[in-house]
């Protein structure tokens, strides 16, 4: 190996350099534009740069060009700027959405007035927040025409609205902030509203433009809590003409709770009405006559309190009444309840032709009787009505009596032992009775006819049966029932008519109208 050979080149030494540092990172540059207005020297800020056409300043209230880079003035402010409740500027979520207040507008119908914000989003683009003074509209341009439906209905998502009056014209009174169109005080559309409750379809037209908006009633306070501003109290004095109904629901429940409890009174009364016969007996009766007593022993009433029911039945009596005393008795504290019936039946001729009234078969009712062992005293008088065709026919058993006599002598037939007769009745626990002579003076110079029927020497008899039940219920107590139950319902129902004639009212005024308050509604 030569000496002269090339040595091997040196490995250069490497050096390990630290990391570089990543650079911090910048908030995201700001979408709003800030600008000098020519006419006041105050700042204006455009927020949806290249969306805006034109710009209200918010300082001396002039028009500016926004296409243009030093924002010319397109018309300056005659009037004094208002400030609108909800400063330009201010975000909301609505609807899961984040929405700017980027302008802000008033307009009229020359009777109403209301306020519309325009709302900004730049993923969304605009919105109006409709102010109508009780409430807020958020209002979406439709990207797609309604159908037309039956008269002068519209159609669009499976839903029906119904045309609120005419045509009418819409007036820009004020107007402050950023818009995508040319708006400025005294601008003019024709708009014409078509609702159903809780949304509005608004078509507005200007010159050859037609634009649909679709404006959905917020509940109350979604829209104050949104932007920051004072909850307003609840009045449904004069409803917007698509306001929803705060008696809807109130109706609903008030049906479904009114039928259960009509069902639950029948229930009741099916299950609790069902009657018992307690006693019963027949006693005989002479027209124009003396009082005939009967007494009827041993009618046991459950524990508790009672319904107690009489019934009389005269049996075919015509021209003729019966006057039926009756007093139930405690058999151990004496204290009696006395009512009244009477038996009574008419008929006869007139210019007009036969005709014929009364009722032979009273029933008298008496409510909660309180449990024990009672007597039933029962006073009995009969008499003829002479006014009729002057003939009196009684049916009994077997038998038939007629009288053809004009004039009757009360008292002149009397029972064998010369004054008032009596009979005692012993009930036997079942509903039967059987009678009881034992106390009963002269009953056997009583005389019975052919049939075994009792007979009263030298005039006519009336038999009359009297049955005693308990149990059972009203017929008025379930009517009152029913009625108290229907109370809610038909005062919901009337809150409801009152409030759809009022939302469907013509409008006449810029007035609050009524002054009906009521915050108890409840919104669908």
């Amino acid at each position: 190996m030569s000496d002269d050979a090339p040595s091997p080149a040196p490995v250069p030494e490497v050096t390990a350099t630290p990391p570089a540092t990543p650079p911090a990172p910048t908030a995201p540059a700001s979408t709003v534009r800030a600008l000098s207005c020519p006419n006041c020297g105050g700042i204006v800020n455009v927020r949806a740069q290249g969306l805006t056409v034109s710009v209200l300043c918010e300082h001396c209230g002039s028009t500016l060009d926004a296409t243009s880079p030093d924002l010319q003035v397109i018309a300056r402010a005659n009037e004094a700027l208002k400030k609108p409740q909800i400063p330009l500027g201010t975000r909301g979520t609505l609807d899961g959405r984040v929405w700017e207040v980027v302008g802000y507008m008033e307009r009229t119908d020359e009777e109403i007035g209301w306020a519309e914000y325009l709302l900004f989003n730049p993923y969304e683009g605009y919105a109006f927040l409709v102010d109508d003074g009780r409430r807020f509209s958020l209002g979406i341009m439709l990207d797609r025409l309604p159908t037309m439906g039956f008269g002068n209905a519209l159609q669009l998502d499976g839903q029906t609205y119904t045309r609120f009056g005419d045509t009418y014209p819409v007036r820009v009174t004020f107007v402050v902030g950023e818009f995508y169109w040319r708006v400025a005080v005294g601008e003019t559309v024709d708009e014409i509203d078509f609702v159903r409750p809780g949304t509005m379809l608004s078509c507005e037209v200007y010159e050859t433009e037609r634009t649909w908006t679709r404006l959905d009633m917020l509940d109350w306070g979604v829209a104050e809590k949104a932007f920051g501003i004072p909850a307003r109290r609840r009045e449904y004095g004069r409803p917007a003409p698509h306001e929803p109904s705060p008696y809807k629901r109130q109706m609903s429940e008030a049906l479904i709770i009114g039928l259960v409890a009509i069902v639950t009174v029948m229930i009741i009364s099916t299950f609790a009405g069902g009657e018992r016969q307690i006693g019963q007996t027949t006693a005989y009766v002479v027209l124009d006559g003396a009082e005939k007593n009967v007494v009827i022993r041993g009618l046991d009433l459950p524990p508790g309190h009672s319904r107690v029911v009489v019934d009389a039945d005269a049996g075919n009596i015509d021209n003729a009444w019966v006057d039926l005393d009756y007093s139930l008795t405690d058999e151990k504290t004496q204290d009696s309840v006395d009512t009244y019936g009477l038996a009574e039946h008419y008929s006869g001729s007139d210019s007009d032709g036969p005709w014929s009234e009364g009722d032979p078969r009273p029933e008298v009712s008496l409510s909660s009787i309180r449990g024990g062992r009672y007597d039933l005293i029962v006073t009995l008088s009969a008499h003829r009505w002479n006014g009729g065709s002057g003939s009196s026919t009684i049916t009994t058993p077997g038998n038939s009596f007629t009288s053809t006599g004009t004039t009757g002598t009360p008292g002149a037939s009397q029972s064998p032992s010369g004054g008032a007769s009596d009979q005692v009745t012993q009930s036997s626990g079942n509903g039967t009775t059987s009678p009881d002579t034992s106390s009963i003076s002269g009953f056997a110079n009583w005389g019975s006819n052919s049939n075994g029927n009792a007979a009263s020497v030298g005039g006519e008899t009336i038999p009359v049966t009297v049955t005693i039940k308990s149990g059972g219920v009203f017929g008025g107590n379930i009517l009152l029932a029913f009625l108290l139950i229907a109370i809610w319902p038909l005062i919901v129902l009337f809150k409801q008519i009152g409030f759809e004639k009022r939302r469907m009212a013509p409008v006449s005024g810029s007035g609050g109208g009524d002054d009906d308050d009521d915050s108890s509604g409840d919104d669908d």
